[in-house]
């Protein structure tokens, strides 16, 4: 069976497509593009890792030292040629700063770090969801010695989270399932988010009835994962950073034509056939338009057309090649929602047992049921109860009699 981590499952909640084209297909991609962000956040991890790992052995970095290790890595992975920075008015050197003004708030405000003892950096974590193993890398595990385990995850993130969402953030929960598996020990574990560009600090506490939950639901995801077949893809904001548009059969039409001429982009079938639906669509959307306009008219004709039969005392109205019909006759009208004893006639309509029969309080089925005399006479008589006789009159357009010419 396949491999599950925080990451994979975020993948598929993402984009099923995404999820298929990196973990089904396995399609390898050339070595590409790299955000600033992310490659702050890998060199300032580097730092952090150094620093912890070599506190296990006894040695404590100086901050001058760990900053010295940062340059290091920095200038070692820099390049220019693949290094992304996409806001204007930042250089190399603000997101450079920030990696040590960030290393240096840590340092100052953990030192001389014996809050707890680190177990272990980039520690993996496995463990077993019924037969589906779950794995991930925990940036730093701890343990105070009262039987309290934390985990720790370092963030370079230029926003901050409210508390909502690390109490319920799915990744440190997951790998807190596997640290009470693995430290029999573990009487609570504590998940705590490191935001460093901001010098502050987040913590969270799982109880075991949230764990049981969590589980459920990652049950429920891998088996919702294992049943899909078509993988369809989510478009979204998140779609400006896949690394698989080319392939993604919601973006690689848009990937093929986007490099064309002109003249030969609107020649491109696909462009020609999008292009003439749109066009066509909104002719039917103009049409629309009219139409309510024309009903609008027609609505006010069928006005005047019967203060007109009124005034002259007639029911037809002819025309060149039609005739208007002035159809008059009294309706049963019941109260419509809202008005006052609307709410007796409900529970009567359901106390006698004909709710399914008026369709739910159809009124214009309930008059023709009344009508045809349809229920039972002592029925009939407490309906008409909810009822008045209103005058009802319909416009009816007919065709002039061949012997009327």
């Amino acid at each position: 069976m396949p491999k599950y981590s925080h990451s994979k499952l975020s993948a598929y909640e993402n984009c099923p497509q995404q999820y298929k084209l990196r973990y089904i297909d396995r399609i390898e991609l050339p070595e590409g593009m790299e955000g600033i962000e992310a490659f702050l956040g890998s060199r300032v991890h580097e730092a952090l890792e150094k620093l912890h790992k070599e506190l296990i052995l006894t040695k404590l970095n100086s901050l001058e030292e760990l900053l010295k290790y940062y340059e290091s890595v920095w200038d070692k992975n820099w390049n220019e040629d693949t290094i992304a920075i996409v806001k204007r008015d930042y250089t190399k050197d603000h997101y450079k700063n920030a990696g040590r003004e960030a290393i240096t708030n840590y340092y100052k405000r953990y030192h001389p770090f014996n809050q707890s003892k680190t177990l272990a950096t980039e520690q993996l974590i496995t463990f077993k969801i019924e037969d589906y193993t779950i794995q991930g890398y925990i940036d730093r595990l701890s343990h105070n010695g009262k039987g309290i385990y934390e985990i720790h995850d370092y963030k370079t993130s230029g926003y901050l989270l409210s508390q909502e969402k690390f109490d319920n953030d799915r990744q440190l929960a997951l790998y807190q399932i596997g640290i009470k598996e693995k430290f029999k020990d573990a009487k609570d574990v504590r998940l705590i988010w490191h935001y460093l560009l901001f010098d502050k600090e987040f913590t969270s506490i799982r109880t075991d009835a949230q764990l049981k939950d969590l589980k459920k639901e990652i049950l429920s995801l891998i088996k919702t994962i294992e049943k899909d077949t078509v993988f369809n893809p989510v478009e979204s904001n998140l779609c400006d950073w896949c690394e698989f548009p080319e392939y993604c059969p919601a973006r690689k039409h848009e990937i093929k034509v986007q490099e064309l001429p002109l003249n030969k982009y609107l020649k491109e079938k696909g462009v020609s056939l999008v292009n003439k639906y749109a066009s066509i669509k909104a002719k039917i959307n103009e049409l629309r338009e009219q139409e309510t306009e024309l009903w609008e008219e027609i609505a006010l004709i069928e006005d005047a057309a019967k203060t007109y039969a009124e005034k002259e005392g007639i029911t037809n109205i002819t025309g060149s090649d039609h005739v208007l019909k002035i159809v008059e006759k009294t309706v049963l009208q019941f109260l419509r929602s809202g008005e006052e004893g609307r709410e007796a006639l409900e529970k009567f309509i359901k106390k006698a047992g004909i709710w399914e029969d008026v369709s739910g309080l159809n009124l214009s089925r309930l008059s023709k049921l009344v009508k045809d005399e349809m229920f039972d006479k002592k029925t009939i008589a407490s309906l008409l109860k909810f009822a008045e006789e209103v005058p009802d009159v319909k416009v009816k357009l007919t065709k002039k009699r061949e012997d009327e010419d």
